[in-house]
């Protein structure tokens, strides 16, 4: 039991990810504009995915962190 549990699944009464966990009641409004406030969840999450790639993999050319490669390009006056 607890949060993470992974009962339901298996019989389709619940989504992936779908823990039950709505603080701010998103899902006893519209469907429609909570079908779109998932969507944009997918999508944001997808972003995030890909920004934190992009700060792997210029920590692994560069040998820096992102707020150090920021710091040097701003000293630098390289934008």
């Amino acid at each position: 039991s607890g949060i993470a549990a992974p009962t339901g699944r298996e019989t389709g009464l619940r989504a992936p990810g779908d823990f039950g966990l709505d603080p701010l009641g998103f899902k006893t409004g519209d469907p429609d504009k909570y079908a779109r406030l998932e969507a944009q969840e997918i999508a944001n999450g997808r972003l995030a995915m890909w920004a934190a790639a992009g700060l792997l993999v210029q920590g692994c050319t560069t040998h820096q962190g992102g707020i150090e490669n920021l710091m040097q390009s701003l000293s630098d006056n390289a934008f």
